[in-house]
């Protein structure tokens, strides 16, 4: 929440609305959304609400806590073959979330980038959109322009992670394993 106030300061207003992008395959958001409460009861962390996005197979959800510490639980749930999902296919958690509008996506880059990712370190943007008319590489150059750090495409220390909607846009620095995937999560077995 420290991050919060530090952003109304500078102007941007956060919306703290939700803190984890679910997807799931194409209409299975109910019991998906039914799945992650009971995810949220194995590892102890509540799932306070789940949304419907519009957008097949993609959900939002606010859960309890702090969602890149919900996101590590179900990591390690699932490689210690705990509970395996099966419609929860990739987590990723939302640090903050503010209006879709590319000069506060920006500055939320920039305030994001300059709090977690050091000096030394080196970082890509991976930027999904959903229902909006940016262009794509115009969008991460324009919000590139924000963080004064190492550019590497391939193996970057951290990654900018940007989820775009129509009215909302949710970002967040983790590294690649703070994002979940059931595929990647089985594949390592």
């Amino acid at each position: 929440m420290l991050y919060i106030k530090t952003l109304l300061k500078r102007g941007i207003r956060p919306v703290v609305s939700w803190n984890l992008v679910v997807a799931t395959g194409w209409r299975l958001e109910r019991l998906c959304m039914e799945e992650l409460y009971r995810i949220g009861d194995v590892v102890g962390r509540r799932v306070e609400e789940v949304w419907f996005t519009g957008f097949d197979g993609l959900l939002t959800a606010k859960v309890e806590g702090d969602p890149l510490e919900f996101v590590k639980l179900l990591n390690d749930m699932v490689n210690s073959n705990y509970y395996i999902p099966r419609y929860v296919l990739r987590a990723t958690p939302i640090m903050v979330v503010v209006k879709t509008d590319l000069d506060e996506v920006q500055r939320a880059a920039g305030e994001l980038a300059e709090r977690y990712i050091a000096p030394q370190e080196s970082f890509k943007i991976e930027l999904k959109k959903r229902g909006v008319k940016f262009d794509r590489m115009a969008v991460i150059e324009y919000v590139a322009k924000a963080v004064n750090r190492r550019v590497d495409l391939t193996r970057p220390d951290k990654i900018l992670w940007i989820e775009m909607f129509p009215s909302r846009t949710g970002l967040s620095v983790i590294r690649e394993e703070e994002n979940f995937s059931l595929m990647r999560a089985r594949a390592h077995e």
